[in-house]
């Protein structure tokens, strides 16, 4: 996979330890030391920005290199981008530039161009070779960005470039980086750094929705595997800023992403090395439990409590419970934060991509279990799908009569089923498969609301009794309105898993 590029975000004071120990490893390389200094364009309405193009220039010694950058989502596997370069006379943009001014020609006029801030950076670089025939390019950068308007962001970082090998080699650097200093996979480019700095408030990272994959009936569990870890990695390091922003959406995606991966994971348990599948679950499971009361307060705060409050306007208590659900929700997203910057989920994130990128499951024993991850996705997705399926049916037998939580086990056995379904839905007529989610759709959401329900009593309990009871008062009203609603929507909830039970698999 050459070409694929890693970069690593370290602290100033770490850097240098760092660059110490990638020489190191590089034995006696041959540094080549620049100092480089880009600025990047674009119009006052962000019209390039705005077609995901990012428009620099470059001075490279006593020349200018202009590139026009494009963020690749149909390569989203990799975190990918495609960039057009030209050799241009001097330090302003040039639209008729033979590889990029065509199609800054198509966004923008040279006039509407304004330059918005300047990276300048010295940057080491020399070449890595962990392995025979593997090659990594280095590049350490040590810098900052400027704004037009003064402000400025530090820049200290480390690209690790794959030029030769697998990309496994990549991951095996980066995690005896990480060893020696601490350090995180920076998913921001500078130029997008740079935006944020120079736009402020006007700018919010992007939230990038799951995709599903398009496989092969003739693909084999292994490679779907592997193709499954790095879209739903790349999911999660590409909704990574906006969770750090505090976007709801950025971590809701995250969490989606999380849970995806453990389905896959589940799906295929009886054929993965058991401590290889606990290890994985377990850090999913982690960041997953890390992620959640930041979305528990979201929800308790916009699809639960707002419409009440609305509903009943000027009720004291519910503003008041409002202000504290939003102390709450901040210092869920705290919590959330401190989690997505720590090293333990540095440390998962790095680990998982090696293990799916290396195919860490093939190290067992061959035995018939593991020996189905050979066959194709053709044969064994429907025993996979087929057990999923048996597994809600138990689940939802004498349903009228299970407890708050079984029912909750019904819940995460259908998510499983439909993330599944996602997985494996190219390999099947589309027209099947709508019609079979559409069933599905509505138990689920019927189950996902009641636990929703669900844990809001247990945020509710978890504020404790206000001096005068206000909290306790309003948290009643809230629960006791949607306690009765879930009431009043059994009958349709029982008749949507008679409708899921009596259903055909399409597989």
């Amino acid at each position: 996979m050459p070409g694929f590029e890693l970069k690593l975000s370290i602290s100033a004071d770490d850097l240098p330890k760092a660059r110490a120990a990638l020489v190191a490893m590089a034995g006696r390389p041959r540094p080549t030391r620049a100092t480089l200094a880009t600025t990047y364009y674009d119009t006052e309405d962000d019209a390039l920005r705005r077609r995901e193009l990012v428009l620099r220039v470059r001075k490279e010694g006593r020349q200018f290199v202009q590139t026009l950058a494009a963020r690749d989502l149909a390569g989203i596997d990799r975190l990918e981008r495609g960039a057009w370069q030209d050799r241009i006379k001097g330090a302003v943009p040039d639209l008729d530039a033979p590889e990029t001014g065509a199609r800054l020609r198509e966004a923008t006029t040279a006039e509407a161009l304004a330059p918005l801030f300047t990276v300048s950076i010295e940057r080491t670089a020399f070449v890595l070779k962990p392995r025979h025939g593997s090659e990594i390019a280095v590049a350490i950068d040590n810098g900052e960005i400027r704004a037009d308007d003064g402000d400025t962001a530090p820049v200290h970082e480390i690209a690790l470039t794959l030029q030769a090998g697998e990309s496994v080699v990549l991951w095996d650097v980066a995690l005896r980086l990480l060893e020696i200093v601490p350090c995180r996979i920076e998913t921001q480019s500078k130029g997008e750094r740079g935006f944020f700095l120079a736009r402020g408030a006007r700018m919010r990272p992007l939230v990038v929705p799951g995709r599903a994959l398009t496989l092969d009936a003739k693909m084999t569990l292994d490679e779907a595997l592997q193709a499954a870890g790095r879209r739903l990695i790349a999911a999660l390091l590409c909704n990574e800023a906006a969770a750090l922003d505090s976007v709801p959406e950025g971590v809701h995606q995250m969490r989606v992403a999380v849970r995806r991966l453990r389905a896959v994971l589940s799906a295929s348990r009886d054929m993965l090395p058991e401590e290889h599948y606990r290890w994985a679950n377990d850090e999913l499971k982690w960041l997953g439990r890390e992620l959640a009361p930041a979305r528990n307060w979201d929800v308790f705060a916009e699809a639960l409590l707002e419409p009440v409050s609305g509903a009943l306007a000027g009720d004291r208590d519910l503003k008041r419970l409002a202000a504290t659900a939003r102390r709450q929700r901040k210092t869920a997203y705290e919590h959330a934060r401190e989690a997505v910057l720590s090293q333990r989920y540095t440390a998962t994130l790095l680990r998982l991509a090696r293990w799916f990128e290396a195919r860490g499951w093939r190290d067992q024993s061959v035995s018939e279990q593991s020996a189905r991850l050979m066959a194709p996705l053709g044969k064994i997705a429907p025993t996979l799908l087929g057990r999923l399926h048996r597994k809600a049916l138990k689940r939802a037998r004498r349903f009228a009569t299970l407890p708050p939580p079984d029912r909750h086990r019904l819940r995460i056995a259908v998510k499983q089923l439909r993330y599944a379904i996602e997985f494996f839905a190219s390999l099947y007529d589309r027209g099947d498969v709508t019609r079979y989610a559409r069933r599905l759709k509505p138990l689920q959401e019927d189950l996902g609301h009641a636990n929703d329900v669900r844990s809001a009593h247990a945020l509710v309990a978890g504020l404790g009794k206000g001096e005068d009871g206000a909290l306790e008062r309003a948290g009643g009203v809230v629960l006791g309105w949607y306690d009765r609603g879930l009431v009043e929507a059994e009958p349709k909830t029982r008749k949507h898993v008679r409708r899921f039970r009596a259903g055909a698999p399409f597989w």
